[in-house]
């Protein structure tokens, strides 16, 4: 009977077990599990008793000394990671290693989730109560302003909530072609008596909707950009690379309305008018558009003219009552930097950028086809600021020579680089109003073509977006991530095979042998 009590630490270590995982499983602490731990309890403080003589001989061991230090050791580092564990999940901080940041918001959606200025519940309608892309997308918003909340509702279970809020979009769908499968559902976002909802069937919810959605609640109006036409400018409905139907889309989701104008049937620019866009004009305006132009802009308007080269207009006279001097030529990038990126001399690469508003935290590059020379005039008029945008490299020129096959800088008639694109004008009005005019050296970098490569799109809607007096919103839009695959041919995919899967571990099993027989020697 003694021996057998020696050996019943370990029944009674099972008791507790027993107890321990059974509470577990069903979520309830009965008294038969108290009376399981103290009887599992008395039976190893007995089994201690008995074996206290062969304990305290064991303990005078050398080896066993030895085990105890390392047990130890083994407890403190498990402590250690315990409490680690602990400060972690009671400071929670999110690191994103992807190259796109794909686990993080971008520069946009963070800025308008910050200026969230009171309580907004998003009430998230997915099948089965929860969806967590969706959840996990939700969570980052929220963390950035404790004003938004965020709750998920089965539409099937709740079906009376369901209806208050019209939710008919909700379910699980797999695209045919490209086999992806997700769950879609239907977002409500309400702060005080404003709504907004974000319904999707064919994709998944993704940030930039969260923030658009977000951006119409917080500017509260819709303010309005009106685009000159009758001289061959850049056509807003137009799908072809010289087009501008993904500028509209860009400003249209920002929650502009986006119109057009044309000055000669209208006699003025629109009252409700933020921002006036001259893009691209082939033929030259007649003097009483540019005069209604002229008297929108003192009356503290703002307008964006975006110029092209000869044989296209300049505006030169225009621009000169504002301070600006468009040069009668075309910019010649000759670094050889945009040769990684399939650009030629013909399409300056630009990275340097002014301080400006518009540009503050850029850090994107951005390609301009074609663009011709703009910079502030010499002399300057009196009471207007002109602002230099962007610049092109050190190795580029303003060409003067457009009719030869071969470009080569001339420095007694070409303008030396780095070479001034585009500028901001600005001039104080009466009532505390400004006016603003951004002008740029070329059209094509905002068409079709060019809009969504590299900073081009963030560059055009942060101009349209300072020009209309929204500076808060200026900041680098969602990117979409970046497809990364990795192509190999039949034989590379055998050589990796063979050695993640042969090479690498005989070259750790042979690393073990050779330690083995060096410690046996």
């Amino acid at each position: 009977m003694k021996e057998f009590l020696k050996k019943a630490d370990i029944l009674g270590l099972a008791i507790i077990a027993a107890s321990l995982m059974a509470w577990s499983v069903r979520s309830i602490w009965t008294v038969y599990q108290t009376a399981a731990i103290v009887i599992g309890s008395v039976v190893i403080l007995i089994s201690i008793g008995l074996k206290s003589s062969d304990i305290r001989s064991g303990l005078r061991r050398r080896s066993t000394r030895f085990g105890i230090n390392s047990a130890t050791s083994v407890v403190l580092f498990l402590g250690i990671l315990v409490l680690v564990n602990y400060l972690g999940t009671r400071n929670e901080k999110r690191v994103d290693m992807t190259a796109e940041k794909f686990f993080s918001l971008s520069e946009q959606s963070i800025a308008v989730a910050g200026q969230v200025p009171e309580d907004l519940r998003i009430k998230a309608f997915y099948p089965g109560g929860d969806y967590q892309p969706t959840r996990d997308l939700l969570q980052l918003f929220s963390s950035q302003n404790n004003k938004v909340s965020f709750e998920f509702i089965d539409p099937d279970r709740q079906p009376q909530l369901a209806q208050q809020y019209s939710v008919t979009a909700y379910g699980d769908f797999q695209n045919p072609v490209s086999g992806e499968a997700f769950r879609y559902g239907t977002l409500i976002l309400e702060m005080g008596q404003k709504v907004e909802r974000i319904e999707k069937q064919n994709e998944p919810i993704r940030e930039e909707d969260i923030t658009n959605a977000l951006m119409k609640i917080v500017k509260g109006e819709r303010k309005t950009i009106y685009f000159t036409e009758g001289h061959g400018e850049k056509q807003l409905n137009s799908s072809e690379r010289t087009g501008y139907e993904m500028a509209r889309q860009g400003l249209e989701k920002e929650n502009y309305l986006v119109k057009t104008v044309n000055l000669v049937r209208d006699g003025k620019v629109p009252d409700d008018a933020s921002v006036l866009v001259i893009a691209g004009p082939v033929s030259e305006p007649f003097p009483n558009e540019l005069d209604n132009v002229d008297m929108y802009l003192q009356g503290g308007g703002s307008v964006l003219v975006l110029l092209d080269p000869a044989p296209a207009v300049g505006l030169n006279e225009f621009m000169k009552k504002w301070s600006i001097d468009v040069g009668n030529n075309f910019v010649v990038d000759a670094s050889g930097v945009g040769r990684l990126f399939g650009a030629g001399p013909e399409i300056p690469l630009v990275s340097s950028y002014g301080t400006h508003k518009i540009t503050e935290r850029f850090n994107v590059m951005t390609f301009f086809p074609l663009a011709r020379s703009v910079q502030p005039a010499i002399p300057a008029v009196q009471g207007i600021t002109v602002d230099p945008l962007l610049n092109t490299s050190d190795r580029s020129w303003g060409e003067t020579n457009a009719k030869s096959n071969e470009v080569s800088m001339d420095v007694n008639l070409d303008l030396p680089g780095p070479v001034s694109i585009a500028v901001v004008a600005s001039k104080d009005q009466a009532e505390n109003k400004k006016s603003r005019l951004a002008v740029f050296g070329d059209s094509d970098f905002a068409s079709n073509g060019f809009f969504a490569t590299q900073g081009n799109g963030n560059l055009f809607l942060n101009s349209v977006t300072f020009l209309a007096q929204d500076e808060s919103f200026i900041s680098i839009r969602p990117k979409n991530p970046e497809d990364r695959r990795l192509t190999m041919t039949d034989s590379q995919g055998r050589m990796v095979a063979y050695v993640a899967v042969l090479l690498l571990p005989l070259s750790i099993l042979a690393a073990g042998i050779s330690v083995w027989m060096k410690r046996r020697r």
